[in-house]
């Protein structure tokens, strides 16, 4: 029997590995640990899902911004003074019917612009715009320089990016 044995022992002996700070697991452990990791995991994945469903109805949402500033950018360049101050004044009032105020989008439009500025940053106020911008629908001639065009621009593209009609 010793002799039958002699093969083995030296077999296990060539098997073991020089460094015992090196240790191999002695099985794979189950996965999942618990029963309920997969409700954890379902959670997480109707938490993705429906962020994805905000963000996408949110998207849709607001076509209406990316198509009034698609337009402004577009067109401006093209359109005598009057008729840039005109498609200016016609975008925040559909911007205003597509949120729903068409109370507020029916206004004069120095009431309308007074009561936008209540809520923008003195920097980016209608009213710093001047006369020409406010009044300008009213006007049979007006002329702008490019610094007022431009600012008249910027202004716009900003409110229809950050309102809260």
């Amino acid at each position: 029997m010793p002799a039958a044995q002699a093969p083995l022992q030296s077999a296990t002996h060539a098997i073991d590995l020089p460094h015992k700070a090196y240790m191999l697991p002695q099985s794979v452990p189950m996965w999942p640990p618990v029963w309920w990791t997969w409700l954890i995991v379902a959670a997480v994945i109707l938490f993705i899902i429906g962020l994805l469903a905000l963000w996408y109805r949110r998207h849709k949402k607001r076509t209406y911004r990316r198509e009034a500033l698609s337009a402004i950018t577009n067109t401006s360049s093209e359109l005598s003074d009057k008729d840039c101050i005109l498609l200016c004044h016609e975008m925040v009032r559909r911007c205003l019917i597509s949120e729903g105020k068409t109370e507020t989008a029916a206004l004069p439009s120095k009431t309308l612009f007074e009561t936008l500025d209540k809520s923008m940053t003195a920097k980016r106020q209608f009213s710093s715009l001047g006369s020409e911008f406010i009044d300008g629908p009213y006007r049979s001639q007006i002329e702008l320089t490019t610094e007022q065009r431009s600012a008249m621009i910027k202004n716009i593209c900003y409110w229809i990016r950050k309102h809260h009609a």
